[in-house]
């Protein structure tokens, strides 16, 4: 059974993860990995949809699924844009003392235009969007998806796994190096940028830098903030080679503020 959701000029993603992954670069774009599984016949057989998330960039998407022959996929894409994403879709829209139920055929300035079984109805836009109703859910109304062609020799239970790249994301270390009169310790974090309206719920997160990866395990990220994740805090020599992310670090010393240095390739500078 479907429920209905309400519409919010601020956007709001919420992503749910079953063994996804989610590979973070310092900067540009970043990889999403999601884990679908269907059952399959054997011959051809047309799987979907598939939702991808919203902020996919659906120019480069990887299918891998051993034991059958991915033939090809279709694509639908989706704006980010409530407005245009309405357009051919069931709503209904409460306001000036009635109720309008029907088939969005345009939204234009501060009008909205809806087929419905008496015919076409033109209405002002609520004030407040939610107002408007969709039995749709959030991620059929915003994120593209595909429909995949299929070949199998067997009747099976099949995981896909869809890979592509997403924007908005990035990552990168901080430290602080507290230096007293016999030891010194450093604590660092991990700093997680989200750009996006998208929440991710429990994703396996890895970083990338320099072609290395490092598994920081499963993390919720929420939408349009930042997350600090502690990675280290213990007292260390000088001259110690230290396996971190390359990072900004601030000194302390005395409790007193003594500026900048940074971590790279194991050293402090």
């Amino acid at each position: 059974m479907m429920h209905k959701v309400l519409l919010f000029f601020t956007l709001m993603f919420f992503g749910f993860s079953f063994g996804d992954k989610l590979f973070i670069n310092k900067n540009g774009l970043s990889t999403y990995q999601q884990e679908e599984e269907f059952m399959v016949a054997d011959g051809e057989n047309v799987i979907g949809p598939i939702f991808l998330k919203p902020i996919a960039k659906t120019d480069s998407i990887l299918i891998d699924s051993e034991g059958v022959i991915v033939e090809g996929y279709f694509l639908e894409h989706i704006s980010l844009d409530w407005k245009e994403n309405l357009i051919g879709k069931f709503v209904s829209v409460e306001g000036e003392g009635r109720v309008v139920k029907g088939d969005v055929i345009e939204i234009k300035d501060k009008f909205i235009m809806v087929d419905t079984k008496n015919g076409f109805v033109i209405s002002t836009l609520p004030k407040f969007p939610s107002r408007i109703k969709s039995p749709l859910k959030w991620n059929e109304l915003f994120s593209p998806q595909i429909t995949l062609k299929v070949k199998s020799d067997l009747a099976q239970s099949q995981i896909f796994k869809i890979t592509y790249p997403v924007d908005g994301l990035s990552w990168k270390a901080e430290y602080i190096l507290k230096k007293g009169k016999n030891k010194t310790k450093i604590i660092g974090f991990i700093n997680i940028k989200n750009k996006t309206p998208v929440e991710f719920k429990n994703v396996t997160v890895f970083l990338i830098e320099n072609n290395k990866k490092r598994e920081l395990g499963e993390i919720h990220i929420d939408k349009f903030g930042e997350k600090k994740i502690k990675i280290i805090d213990k007292y260390i020599s000088e001259k110690e080679i230290l396996d971190l992310p390359d990072g900004k670090v601030s000194i302390f010393e005395d409790g007193i503020f003594r500026g900048y240095k940074k971590l790279k390739n194991g050293k402090i500078y």
